[in-house]
């Protein structure tokens, strides 16, 4: 008969023999608790977790945020020009972007305070170009409570309260908010994500499309075209042009018309904390930021996978623009899985997108022209405890998809269609990740 201490020490032996869950930590739900989830795969499938470069960069301390706004570049300090003055005007970006404004504005509000600005006199502007317009509960998520409760804020209109500065070097009509240009002060907060049009998103940006009108936006989109340069340099780098293009040109133009009198540009990592802010010159503060972000961000591809997962955190509200990871490394007949662990799901309007999509003809014709993605994938799946049918007909999204609300469902699928060695590569943050690349800015405009 096997006594209790026998007992004991076979179950801790059969314990230690029996593999460890395969599981990864992925961080999700931005906006609505940041929380870390576990998702488990098969035992024995390699997982490649494919880190950005900065990922273990330390999170800046709140006086060195605060030092770094009290620091700028290319301005003199904010107390300073805001002495004397009564109104301030505060452009911000909205949910579609991961910044973490709140941790900035204590620090911009001391150094209005302190030249003798009223809370009341302090408004914000939310800086969503042709997005759609912010409720009260999404500007206290990006400004915080305390901000909502002291300050007044508004949201900015691409239709109307607009006031014309003129035309710009490229013949573009500078319409802008008349409420953010008619302040004393006029203040940018933004944060640095690679973008297709300037290279990175932020800085100028803010203020054209941000808080432009909507023939603006669609002259620079859409009339303002890029001249032809080599987009990699001699070493086959990818190269992201943030001077030596003609549409990011326009929108400094634009800044500059408006008159910036201060910027703070921030970069974060893979949790949304700070690791890097610059404040000053909406210009030069926006390129220094930008030459710490290209490195920082910065992510090695994988190579040979059976299987790429993509987690859309912190940007899943633009999940369309993140399916283009399904393809980096991925093998011939291999399965793409997208996670999106957003209640919000992909944001449903951008007026500049939906006019060019229907051109008032039928959703369905244009829902059903759309072509296959992924020529080389197997199976695409999208995962959302919160999946709706619209993300699955979305017209930026790709027609093989299948939307599954479980994760042990994207497990079972992809069991059936992967046996034996299985590589699977996670890219676990592509909201903010990107490949490796470099800048076109010269020293001089740093």
């Amino acid at each position: 008969m096997t006594n209790r201490r026998q007992f004991l020490g076979s179950a801790a032996v059969a314990s230690a023999a029996r593999p460890a869950a395969n599981i990864v930590p992925l961080r999700t739900h931005e906006w609505f608790g940041d929380r870390v989830e576990n998702f488990e795969f098969p035992k024995g499938w390699q997982i490649d977790v494919r880190h950005m470069k900065g990922w273990q960069t330390p999170v800046l301390k709140p006086e060195a945020v605060k030092a770094a706004i009290e620091n700028p570049v290319g301005t003199p300090r904010l107390r300073e020009i805001a002495a004397g003055k009564k109104t301030v005007a505060i452009a911000f970006d909205d949910l579609t972007r991961p910044t973490p404004t709140y941790d900035v504005v204590p620090h911009v509000v001391a150094e209005l305070r302190a030249a003798g600005i009223r809370d009341e006199n302090m408004l914000f502007v939310t800086a969503y170009g042709c997005h759609y317009q912010m409720n009260g509960m999404e500007v206290e998520k990006k400004l915080g409570t305390e901000t909502v409760r002291r300050h007044p804020w508004i949201n900015h209109n691409i239709w109307e309260n607009l006031v014309d500065l003129g035309t710009t070097k490229a013949n573009n009509r500078i319409w802008v908010n008349t409420y953010y240009h008619k302040a004393d002060v006029r203040i940018t907060l933004s944060g640095l994500k690679a973008h297709g049009t300037p290279g990175y998103g932020g800085g100028p940006k803010l203020i054209l499309p941000g808080v432009s009108g909507i023939q603006t936006i669609r002259y620079m989109h859409q009339t303002i075209q890029q001249s032809r340069r080599p987009r990699q340099d001699s070493s086959g780098v990818p190269i992201f042009r943030v001077w030596e293009n003609e549409q990011r040109q326009d929108m400094i133009e634009a800044a500059r018309k408006v008159d910036v009198h201060f910027s703070v540009q921030m970069v974060y990592n893979q949790d949304r904390k700070l690791v890097h802010v610059v404040a000053g010159d909406v210009v030069r503060a926006h390129h220094r930021a930008a030459r710490y972000a290209v490195n920082h961000l910065a992510t090695e591809y994988a190579k040979d996978a059976d299987v790429v997962v993509i987690n859309a955190y912190p940007k899943g509200s633009q999940l369309h623009e993140h399916f283009g990871w399904g393809s980096r490394g991925l093998k011939e007949g291999g399965s793409v899985v997208v996670i999106n662990q957003n209640p919000m799901g992909e944001f449903v309007w951008h007026y500049m997108d939906e006019a060019g999509f229907n051109k008032g003809g039928s959703f369905f014709a244009q829902r059903d022209a759309r072509r296959r993605r992924y020529a080389q994938a197997g199976q695409v799946l999208l995962y959302s405890q919160y999946l709706q049918r619209r993300e699955l007909d979305n017209l930026y999204f790709p027609p093989e998809t299948v939307g599954l609300r479980a994760w042990s469902d994207v497990v079972e699928r992809l069991k059936s269609k992967h046996k034996g060695d299985v590589k699977v590569a996670l890219y676990p943050y592509v909201g903010i990740q990107h490949g490796p690349a470099t800048v076109d800015i010269p020293d001089s405009e740093c």
